[in-house]
């Protein structure tokens, strides 16, 4: 019981002092310390549907843990366009799990495979939703598209993306759609 009140104490001490890490403070996941899109890598990725038409993007690069962690948090419904994306990158591919906390605008989800194929789609995904939007396959990469593009775009389970300046995927493969 003496142990126990005395970790209590030490806890206190250190986060009067500021010492203990909250978990979710992280860089980038609040206004303050919010990275601006225009710090983000950009590139070009195309999104290819088996009706033979290929849709490009201007996308924002998520690479790293923190800037992945940020993604579109806290960026306004006008700061994006139909045309751009956020794409997420994950090296060695894994299964991911999405949340729009702190996002203000809805988006369309795409989780993209490493053969480039789209294996999940979530639409409309409702801005502050605390909900788990779980990719269902090991994947390389996200993309986020402003909400209605996929809709209008006529992307489907099974449609190919392509990162267009870095060459990728390597191998052009015909993709099909999950079971």
């Amino acid at each position: 019981m003496q142990r126990l009140a005395g970790l209590r104490a030490c806890l206190a001490l250190c986060f009067a002092l500021g010492i203990l890490v909250v978990p979710g403070a992280s860089a980038g996941t609040d206004r303050a310390s919010r990275v601006p899109l225009s710090a983000f890598p950009v590139e070009r990725i195309a999104v290819e549907t088996r009706s033979i038409r290929r849709h490009l993007f201007d996308a924002w690069r998520a690479e790293s843990p923190d800037a992945r962690e940020q993604g579109l948090m806290f960026v306004q419904d006008g700061e994006m366009r139909p045309n751009q994306a956020m794409i997420f990158v994950y090296a060695p591919p894994e299964f991911v799990s999405m949340w729009m906390k702190n996002t203000l605008l809805p988006l369309d989800m795409l989780f993209v495979d490493p053969r480039g194929c789209i294996v999940t789609i979530k639409q409309n995904a409702r801005p502050g939703s605390l909900d788990t939007i779980d990719s269902r396959f090991p994947v390389a990469l996200v993309v986020e598209l402003k909400a209605g593009v996929v809709a209008a775009s006529d992307i489907r389970l099974g449609d190919r993306v392509v990162r267009v300046d870095v060459d990728w995927p390597k191998e052009s493969v015909a993709c099909t759609a999950p079971q």
